[in-house]
């Protein structure tokens, strides 16, 4: 068993009138005397609006044959991977330079041993006393 939505003669009268798209929008106009430009709000308010639309889907009467705007779709959430702490965002560069250094590491430990025997060759002394 439905309800009957019961909509006031007033709220009938407004699907009744025919709207001009500029009747949802603020407008942007000289309003006082010195000539200060202010936003005037729309002649239709967004909660007034949405009245409107849901009563005219109860009735069965086309939003857009009235002049009302059109839904807006809605947009998805924007999704945003979450910042996360340093160590954690630079642990894929660290795992490359460190696999990196791995395997240079035999060429490394080459050098570093001709290294130390040139060191000890230099420091012996050219005399044998």
């Amino acid at each position: 068993m439905s309800a009957i939505k019961r909509i006031s003669e007033q709220a009938l009268n407004h699907l009744r009138r025919t709207y001009t798209p500029s009747d949802f929008k603020p407008k942007f106009m000289y309003k006082n005397i010195w000539g200060r430009k202010r936003y005037m709000h729309p002649k239709v308010s967004l909660r007034k609006l949405a009245d409107m639309r849901k009563n005219a889907e109860c009735l069965g009467i086309n939003t857009e044959s009235i002049g009302l705007p059109p839904k807006k779709e809605k947009k998805p959430p924007r999704t945003k991977p979450p910042k996360g702490a340093k160590h954690e965002r630079n642990a894929p560069e660290r795992k490359a330079k460190i696999q990196k250094a791995l395997e240079e590491m035999p060429k490394t430990i080459e050098n570093w041993r001709k290294g130390k025997l040139e060191e000890k060759e230099k420091s012996k002394p050219s005399l044998p006393f």
